[in-house]
């Protein structure tokens, strides 16, 4: 990864703000590119960003000697980088402990977006994705904008605030722990040093005006690497990640990227829109020469091995969801009723029903608008056109809901 942006000064010096007491990192001469902090208690180092970076990459100089007695982590180095194992130096140990898997879409031949598509694609969802695209361009007032470089300070601030709000309610829908938000005054700063240096993108998809799906990723002098991304799923059906995928790789061609990374974790639309995979490893480094470093070295390579195990076993996943619940325990729920959805073919009694706002009875009961938008899908036309009713009469609270557009009519009866 040429230019890593994650080993630049910009990322280490405000991560090491934010989550260090360290407010400088330590640097060694047998590796090059990378600072370091002790850990609060043990022996060994850790590389600056520790498990936040989406990909480490260093150099190893063999003549240097500063790493007697020492022991160091390095986190989340993906294999496909140029880096090979380094001429055998006397008395240091490099393990690899194998981690995440990894996803990239190589660009390096690819002259066209189209291109990309027909070779990596099937046809059954090429045909899909148009047909999925053409409906949600033509269903909602979609615009595509691309955060790369200068910003205005209250734009930026906007800008995050909403992204920020698109992870809280993506991660609540999932219910799901992130550390996303408690860490998210770290993104605010550092996003907006590195969208001025060009090293870093955020691209959202508006829909009149307002995001329904952003990501962040950074770059370097070839590659686009994603980070955090997050979407509305009212518009679930509308594939609005897959979407905005698409206009990442278009960019990444047009803008002489060859390779779009997608980073840690394995998920459905990684696999279909990338054609290679990696592993991402952890390096353990330390001197064989010293006892303490020896065995420091060898409890690592166990440790970090142990936790691959209980990842492979999705064990984080059942602590994630574990801490969401502890977390939320006793919050009010969101209502989910039944329904039931009865297709209109006569005429309609508009005297037993009353106009309202989707987004204002979406409030009370927030899958209205799902619903709403599912139909949609089902049979495309602009939003605009679609007039929402709720009936006068309402028993124990459950009002039905007429719905009207130029090719659907349907009542949503709440049970």
């Amino acid at each position: 990864m040429k230019h890593n942006p994650f080993t630049s000064n910009t990322y280490q010096e405000t991560w090491l703000k934010h989550f260090s007491k360290q407010k400088e990192g330590k640097q060694f001469q047998f590796i090059k590119n990378l600072s370091f902090i002790k850990h609060k208690f043990l022996p060994y180092y850790i590389n600056t960003g520790r498990n936040m970076t989406n990909g480490m990459t260093y150099e190893i100089d063999a003549l240097a000697s500063d790493f007697k007695n020492k022991a160091v982590v390095i986190y989340d180095v993906p294999d496909y980088c140029d880096w090979t194992d380094p001429v055998k130096i006397p008395n240091l140990k490099i393990k690899k402990v194998r981690q995440y898997k990894g996803f990239l879409a190589d660009l390096s031949k690819v002259t066209s977006f189209e291109a990309y598509l027909q070779n990596t694609l099937n046809a059954k969802s090429r045909n899909k994705f148009r047909s999925t695209l053409k409906k949600f361009e033509s269903c909602f007032d979609v615009s595509y904008n691309y955060y790369y470089g200068d910003i205005a300070p209250d734009a930026y601030k906007t800008l995050m605030a909403n992204f920020k709000n698109l992870v809280e309610t993506r991660y609540g829908d999932l219910k799901i722990d992130t550390s996303l938000i408690s860490e998210w005054p770290f993104y605010e700063e550092l996003v907006y040093k590195m969208l001025h240096e060009k090293k870093a993108m955020i691209i959202s998809i508006d829909v009149a005006g307002k995001p329904i799906s952003m990501s962040l990723a950074f770059l370097g002098e070839n590659s686009l690497v994603g980070a955090v991304k997050a979407f509305n799923t009212n518009y679930y059906k509308f594939n609005v990640g897959h979407i905005e995928i698409s206009k990442f790789i278009d960019w990444c061609i047009k803008n002489d990227k060859e390779i779009l990374d997608f980073s840690k974790g394995e998920y459905e639309y990684k696999t279909k829109w990338t054609n290679t995979n990696y592993l991402y490893n952890c390096h353990i480094m330390y001197d064989t020469s010293s006892i303490a470093s020896s065995i420091t070295g060898y409890l690592l390579v166990k440790y970090f091995g142990l936790k691959q195990y209980l990842r492979d076993k999705n064990f984080n996943l059942f602590v994630a969801k574990t801490r969401f619940a502890l977390k939320n325990f006793g919050a009010s729920k969101e209502q989910k009723l039944p329904f039931k959805i009865h297709p209109i073919k006569g005429d309609i009694n508009f005297k037993a029903y009353q106009l309202v706002d989707l987004n204002e009875e979406g409030e009370r009961f927030p899958f209205l608008i799902r619903l709403v938008f599912d139909g949609l899908y089902q049979k495309p036309e602009c939003v605009s056109g679609i007039k929402i009713y709720r009936s006068v009469k309402i028993i124990e609270g459950k009002p039905n809901y007429l719905v009207t557009g130029t090719k659907s009519k349907y009542l949503i009866e709440i049970l």
